[in-house]
This record gives C-alpha cells, sequence and structure tokens, in this order.
C-alpha cells in the first residue's frame, strides 16, 4: 500500500514541480533586475498595426526631446569575424547605445559597461564581452581587460565582461559594441532596430506613453514622407520577453499535470478505502476505548499526510530529474535570457504544500468513513460493516467516475496536439528539404568598396561551391527558408491609386541568385524565375509568391506589371530611388517562419540587381549533404582563406528547429495523458476487483440458482461499464469547456475536433472494459461452492 501510494504521488507531485519550475522562472518570478517595472520596450506603431522597428533618426529624436526616461537605449544585432587568433572566428554580437546596461543595472564583472559619449562616432571602439565567451574563447584570462581584438578587421579593446550567470550570459549574443551611428545610417525610413527604457522614478507608463504620442505625432507632421500616421508604442519589458505561444504552453502543461495528480490522489483515496476495510475492527476498538469521531479523523489524516509528505520529498527528487532532462530537451535560446528556470525555495515550499494538500484530499473522505464505522458490527467475528463498506462503494465508484472524466479531458488535450503536431508536420512547405545544406556566409558591411566587387565576390562563391563534386546545385540568399522575411519592403503597384510611402502595405523581399528556385525545388506557377541575365545593367525584375498574387493582384494579371520599391543601399539601414520592378513569374509558396506561421507574400529579386552583404548559401548534393560540409568550406576558402562560414544546418534541420518546441510539449501532454490513462485503468479495475471480492457470496448464490457464465460476466461488466459511460460523459462536458485553453497553440484542427473527441471516447472506452473484464472473469470462473464458503 505504502509503496503504491507513494510512487503514484511521486509521479504526480514531481510533474508538478518541473513544470510549476518553469512556470515560476517565466512567469511568476520578477525579472532579475532593479526595479524592473520602470524598464519599458519603446518602438514605432505604424498605420494600423502594432509594433515595429525603429530608425536611427527618429530614435534619436527620442532620446533628444523625451524627459521621462532615465536612460533610453537602441538596440541591434551585429556579428562579427573575430581574425587575428587562428582560424576566423563569427561571434553573435549587438551594437548597443552606451546607456544599454544602465537600463538594466548591471554592472560588469571585470572591467566596466560603456561610458556616456562612447556611442558617438570616433569613439566606439571598444567591446564588452559576456562571460561565457571569455571563458570559451579567452579562457578566463585576468589580463583580458584592455587588450585589442581584430573584429571586421578593425581593432577593439576590451573594456569588461559581463557576470556569470546573468541575463547577459544565457542569450544569443556574446559581446556587445557601441551603436555610433554612421552617417549612412542616419535615416529615417528604413527600420533597423529596437530600443529599451528605463523610466524615472515617480514616471508612469501612461505618462511616458502621453510624452512619446506628443513626440510621435511631432515627427509625423514634420516628416510625412516617411512618418505620416506613425507613433510610439511602449509596453512594459516583461510582457514582452515572453511570447504567446509560451505562456500558453506553460498554461496548458500546469493544468495538465494539476489533473495528473487529480488522478493521483483519487487512486490513492481508492487504495485507502479500500485498506479501510481491513481497519474496521481497530476503529471499532478504538472507538470503544473512547476515541471520539474528530479523534479517529485526525489519526488518519496524520497518517494520510505522513503518507503524502514522504510522496512530496520523493516528488521533489523526481521533480528535480524532470526539470533536468526538460532543460536539455528544450531547444537552444527557447526561454528568454532575462528568466532563470531552476527549483528554488518557492518551487520547493509549492511541492511541500501540494504534499500537504494532497495528503488531506485524498485522506479526508477516508477518514470520515472510517469515523462513522458500524462499531456494533465491526466488533463481531467474522462482521463486515456492512452499511459503511455501502457508503464506501458509493464513494469509490464516485471517485472512479471522477478519474475517468479527468483522464478523457487529458488524452483529448494529447490527441488534440498531437493532430495539431502532424497537420503542422505535414503542412507543404513549398520547398524539397530533402539534401540540402545550409550555412551563413557572414561578410562585413564594409567590406567592399561599392556593389559591383560585392556581387562579383558573391558569384565567385557560388560559381565554386557548384563546382563542388557531389553538389547538384547551389545558391545564395538574403534569409534562408523558415526563417523570416528578411526584409518587409513597403511598395506601390502601378495603375492603383498612389499611396504614402508611410502608409504603404508591406511584402517580404528576398534577394536571391537566380538557382535559388532550382536548388530548393521551388516550383514556377507562371511565367519565368530569375536568369543570369538579370543583372545591374538590365531592367529590373522580380518573381511574386502565390500569397502575394492572390493578395495584391486579386482581380487581374501580375505578369507584366510593376511595383515601386525604394531601393536598399547595399551594406546600408538605408533607402534610395524607387525602383519600378517588373513581375515576370509567380512561384509556389515558401514557409518563410515557422511550420505553424500563415504563408506571406514574398516578392524575389536578383542578388546582381539588389546585392547585399546578408548572405546565406543552400546547396543541394546529390548525397548526404553533411559530407559535403568540408569540400563546400574549401571551395568557399579558395576564393577568400578568412572568409567565416556559421550556422551549418540541413534544411531538414531547420525545419525540425521550427518545431522543436511545439513537438516538446506535444510529448510532454502526450506522457501525461498516458499516465492518466494508466491511472484510471488501475483505477477502474480496482474498483471492479473489490466489489467482486465484496460480493463473492453473492455470485456464489446466483451461480448456485443457475446464473450462467455470460450472466455474471454481463452483471460485473456492465457495473464497470456505467462508472466508465458516467465518467466519459462527464469528461466530454470538460473537454468542451478546457480544451479552449489549446485553441491559440492548435494548428491545423480546431479545439472541439469530432474525430479526436470520438477517437478519444473509443480508446478510453475500450481500456476501462478491459480493466474490468478481468475481474469480471474471474467472477464468472468461481466455484459456487467455494463462493458459498466464503
Amino acid at each position: 500500500f505504502s509503496v503504491v501510494a507513494v510512487v503514484t504521488l511521486a509521479l504526480g507531485i514531481g510533474a508538478n514541480s518541473a513544470i510549476f519550475s518553469f512556470v515560476n522562472g517565466v512567469l511568476l518570478q520578477p525579472l532579475p533586475y532593479a526595479e524592473p517595472d520602470r524598464i519599458v520596450y519603446v518602438l514605432e506603431r505604424p498605420p494600423g498595426g502594432t509594433r515595429n522597428a525603429i530608425s536611427a533618426l527618429n530614435f534619436s529624436d527620442w532620446r533628444e526631446q523625451s524627459t521621462v526616461f532615465e536612460a533610453l537605449a537602441a538596440v541591434t544585432g551585429s556579428s562579427v569575424t573575430l581574425s587575428g587568433l587562428g582560424e576566423p572566428t563569427l561571434l553573435r554580437g549587438g551594437r548597443v547605445s552606451a546607456s544599454y546596461f544602465d537600463v538594466f543595472g548591471i554592472k560588469a564583472a571585470l572591467g566596466r559597461t560603456f561610458q556616456p559619449g562612447e556611442d558617438q562616432p570616433g569613439k566606439e571602439h571598444v567591446v564588452v564581452l559576456s562571460h561565457r565567451l571569455w571563458v570559451s574563447q579567452f579562457g578566463l584570462d585576468a589580463g583580458i581587460v584592455g587588450r585589442s581584438l581584430t573584429l571586421d578587421g578593425e581593432l577593439y579593446t576590451v573594456i569588461g565582461v559581463m557576470p556569470e550567470g546573468s541575463a547577459f550570459d544565457r542569450g544569443y549574443q556574446q559581446l556587445w559594441r557601441p551603436l555610433a551611428f554612421t552617417s549612412a545610417e542616419r535615416t529615417r525610413d528604413f527600420h533597423w532596430m529596437s530600443a529599451i527604457g528605463r523610466l524615472k522614478p515617480g514616471v508612469t507608463i501612461d505618462q511616458a506613453r502621453a510624452q512619446m504620442d506628443t513626440i510621435g505625432a511631432r515627427i509625423a507632421a514634420d516628416f510625412p514622407q516617411s512618418n505620416k500616421g506613425w507613433g510610439v508604442r511602449i509596453d512594459p519589458y516583461a510582457d514582452l520577453i515572453v511570447g504567446p505561444q509560451l505562456r500558453s504552453s506553460l498554461i496548458v502543461l500546469l493544468v495538465a499535470v494539476g489533473m495528473l495528480l487529480l488522478i493521483g490522489c483519487v487512486n490513492v483515496a481508492n487504495l485507502t478505502l479500500a485498506r479501510g476495510t481491513s481497519r474496521e475492527r481497530e476503529v471499532a476498538v478504538r472507538a470503544a476505548l473512547g476515541a471520539g469521531r474528530a479523534r479517529l479523523v485526525q489519526q488518519f489524516l496524520t497518517e494520510n499526510v505522513l503518507l503524502s509528505l514522504v510522496g512530496g520529498l520523493v516528488g521533489i527528487a523526481v521533480g528535480y530529474g524532470m526539470l533536468m532532462a526538460l532543460q536539455v530537451a528544450l531547444p537552444p535560446f527557447t526561454l528568454p535570457r532575462d528568466v532563470s528556470v531552476r527549483m528554488d525555495g518557492r518551487v520547493l515550499v509549492f511541492a511541500l504544500t501540494l504534499s500537504v494538500v494532497t495528503g488531506i484530499l485524498f485522506g479526508l473522505a477516508p477518514a470520515l468513513h472510517a469515523a462513522r464505522t458500524d462499531l456494533s458490527g465491526a466488533m463481531k467475528e467474522g462482521g463486515r460493516g456492512a452499511s459503511g463498506d455501502s457508503g464506501r462503494r458509493r464513494l469509490r465508484s464516485s471517485l472512479v467516475v471522477v478519474e475517468v472524466a479527468l483522464a478523457f479531458v487529458l488524452l483529448v488535450g494529447s490527441g488534440l496536439l498531437v493532430r495539431s503536431f502532424f497537420e503542422m508536420m505535414n503542412t507543404d512547405t513549398g520547398f524539397d528539404a530533402s539534401n540540402v545544406i545550409t550555412m551563413g556566409v557572414p561578410i562585413p558591411n564594409n567590406r567592399f568598396a561599392d556593389s559591383a566587387q560585392l556581387t562579383a565576390y558573391l558569384q565567385q562563391i557560388e560559381a565554386n561551391v557548384k563546382a563542388v563534386a557531389g553538389v547538384r546545385d547551389a545558391a545564395l540568399t538574403c534569409v534562408l527558408p523558415m526563417r523570416g522575411w528578411g526584409n518587409g519592403m513597403p511598395l506601390q503597384i502601378d495603375n492603383k491609386p498612389m499611396v504614402d510611402i508611410a502608409n504603404r502595405r508591406s511584402a517580404a523581399f528576398k534577394q536571391v541568385t537566380p538557382s535559388y528556385f532550382q536548388t530548393l525545388g521551388i516550383k514556377l506557377v507562371k511565367g519565368r524565375v530569375l536568369s543570369e541575365r538579370d543583372v545591374k545593367s538590365s531592367a529590373p525584375v522580380m518573381v511574386i509568391s502565390q500569397t502575394m498574387a492572390r493578395r495584391f493582384f486579386s482581380d487581374q494579371e501580375p505578369i507584366g506589371r510593376r511595383i515601386l520599391i525604394q531601393e536598399i543601399v547595399p551594406g546600408q539601414p538605408a533607402l534610395g530611388a524607387e525602383i519600378p520592378w517588373q513581375v515576370i513569374g509567380v512561384v509556389s509558396d515558401e514557409q518563410t517562419g515557422g511550420l505553424d506561421d500563415n504563408l506571406s507574400p514574398v516578392m524575389y529579386v536578383s542578388m546582381a540587381q539588389s546585392p547585399t552583404p546578408t548572405v546565406y548559401l543552400a546547396a543541394r548534393g546529390a548525397v548526404d549533404p553533411t559530407t559535403l560540409q568540408r569540400s563546400i568550406a574549401e571551395a568557399v576558402h579558395q576564393v577568400n582563406k578568412d572568409q567565416p562560414l556559421s550556422d551549418v544546418l540541413t534544411l531538414n534541420q531547420i525545419k525540425d528547429q521550427s518545431s522543436a518546441t511545439n513537438k516538446l510539449r506535444t510529448i510532454l501532454l502526450g506522457v501525461f495523458a498516458m499516465l492518466s490513462l494508466l491511472l484510471s485503468a488501475i483505477g477502474i479495475y480496482g474498483v471492479i476487483a473489490y466489489d467482486v471480492a465484496q460480493r463473492t457470496q453473492e455470485i456464489g448464490i446466483r451461480s448456485a440458482l443457475g446464473a450462467t457464465t455470460g450472466s455474471i460476466l454481463g452483471l460485473v461488466l456492465g457495473r464497470g461499464m456505467v462508472l466508465a459511460t458516467a465518467g466519459l460523459v462527464l469528461g466530454l462536458a470538460g473537454a468542451l469547456g478546457l480544451t479552449r485553453l489549446l485553441a491559440s497553440v492548435l494548428f491545423g484542427v480546431g479545439a472541439r475536433d469530432p474525430l479526436t473527441l470520438a477517437t478519444t471516447t473509443v480508446l478510453l472506452a475500450s481500456v476501462a472494459a478491459l480493466a474490468c473484464y478481468i475481474p469480471a472473469r474471474r467472477a464468472a470462473r468461481l466455484d459456487p461452492l467455494v463462493a458459498l464458503r466464503d
């Protein structure tokens, strides 16, 4: 009894402790900064939109004209190549305003962070390292502060190292440089960074919004071409670092483990009720010696709470193991850098409190029933306390109904996520991911003097890779599939009413080499794809996706139409004159975001006509592409021995990464649902087996009077299936209500999917029937003489 009870409770409490550790770290714990409520995200608000990146000149105006911020910092990603220390190494970095670390109130563990003015041109050649980069790249060299590093061919002085284990040690970025706006970057119409701020003491977020709305309106009036209708959006920092998908997933899993624990409690309560039958005489003796009902209830509750505390202690160990396993299984950077998930004091208090509540929950009803034992019947030799047993039977039956209902809800939730996951995995991505390897080809923005040199460099790299033995085709792109839009560009279609540039609709603008479509297997729907003849000196042309054609050309033929888009200045966050791109073809839709994202409108142009130093290589092999990695790298290094290559992944690995979080959530809920199914089957079996044991004499009499094996089998099975059916009906009602929690994380399936509900009903009913059949068959095989002598 004790072992079964402890194991059951340990599983339930352990699962709750592990999931609550994530809920506590991500949703409940305050951010690890001083007065985190004063930290806010500050972004632009486009017309009819919610949030948008910021232009450099708009940010400069915000910083100069606002008075509500103690510190306001711009932030943008900026990877750099570290050279001069062996093989060139790509480091993930960020460019930030000098006040960036002041916003968070974090000091360097070694050296210092940026000082005012170091984000001005000419003073920006300093760098702060993360602790993990200091360890991995520089071996904890205590003399690192003051040393010079060569980053993108320029010398930078290391001024500080951030603390170990801080948020700046868990995030994507490995180092930070000052964001000193160059003259080319000081534009108002190219949105390429974000901003965070710390409000002054006493300033509310509503006051900050009011002032920034005024500043935003002033900028919109002064610069209508780029800002007409645009405003400023301020949100608490804590509200944006946790995405809605992560929040929903944690809540769903917490509800699931809560249900699992309730099912465990029901099982232990049933076990305790059955055990109470054998203790009726003990209770009667205690009562006869003067123990009152309250004293008896106290005794049973004390025993059960003690048992639950033991289960809780074992559960904490189980939960810690689950927590470690989940942290290993989570894809990198799934959790925000600002949260720390661990089994801290709050989690331990939660686990112990849960243990006590659980002990009371599963022990209260059995304790009350034990205290109502029929003393005269229990004290007699062979007495059974029939009236008490009848009450226990009703209670055990009620508990089984609840158990089946909870299991049904969990199974439905799990079934919906499984169906959603397979729908997502089977969605048409628009490309063929087999045998394709990808890698980043990072090029500093200032590497080439003009776009012609950049184009020639990229063409040579592509040609060398195509010549590698085993490579069927290769292409370059500014962004890989399922990795986002790249650039979102406002557009104006000819022969349609002119719209202000600031208020135009946008679509993804992808710069690719002409072989991109063939390399990835993207199908041509109509017209033609890009070719090597589409060069800078020829007429600008583009290919669009089917979603783009439907959304922008729903009532007309897109081939031959022209789309006005401002030129993206190569290597600069700046826009030039409008270019009339002629649509020459339509291709099938390519999945630009994760597998669960909606299809986006995409425009493809040739890199020769719109060069960019943001480059990724995709190569399709005739064999396993991972075997070609070294040969491809050698081909690139023949062009430039110092060219780093980053993030080497197959396209299938990128596809898997995009679904990794959904997969883990589905597996977890599936495991919890299977455990609930197992516990429910055990619970039904226990009740029916106990019922058979109590009715042995009755079954013997029925057999002696001529009852057939089939009728006895039906009698026992009928009772069990009545309980299961009641549980299924109750569970169906609960599932229809609670599965709405899953609506935001489902893909391609509704929260009340009939197939899932029907399949779950059949599965749970079948398991219940099997659990009933085993004791029913035993009852049908009873020898009447043996049964009558029982």
